[in-house]
């Protein structure tokens, strides 16, 4: 059975995320879709948010549309609630788009493999 959370955002307003868990390869391509080519790594990494918050969200307690109906309306929230909602999403952003394997990694005491032999 999924669940569903309910955050506490610093204006007092709330927002309502679905499981994570529940997400499918549409959703995934649909937050891809938000991101713009055109922009830098941190325009890149915003677009993801948004595209994620479009996702994720399916009620909040703000007096405008949720961002899936209106994409307009993340614009809207206010700027105290910003940093919160990105925190709130980044378990579902690690689901989405796992980090990949950096050999690096490898020599990493605390890595839970061991180095693969030349």
């Amino acid at each position: 059975m999924s669940t569903t959370e309910r955050v506490t955002l610093p204006s007092g307003a709330w927002v309502q995320f679905r499981d994570p868990h529940t997400l499918r390869r549409g959703d995934k391509q649909k937050a891809m879709r938000a991101v713009q080519d055109d922009g830098g790594d941190l325009s890149q990494a915003l677009d993801l948010i948004n595209g994620l918050l479009r996702v994720l969200i399916i009620d909040w307690s703000y007096e405008f549309p949720i961002p899936d109906v209106t994409p307009a309306s993340l614009d809207l929230i206010p700027l105290e609630d910003d940093d919160a909602l990105s925190e709130a999403v980044e378990e579902s952003r690690k689901l989405l788009f796992p980090a990949k394997p950096d050999a690096k990694d490898a020599t990493d005491p605390a890595s839970p493999t061991a180095p693969s032999a030349d």
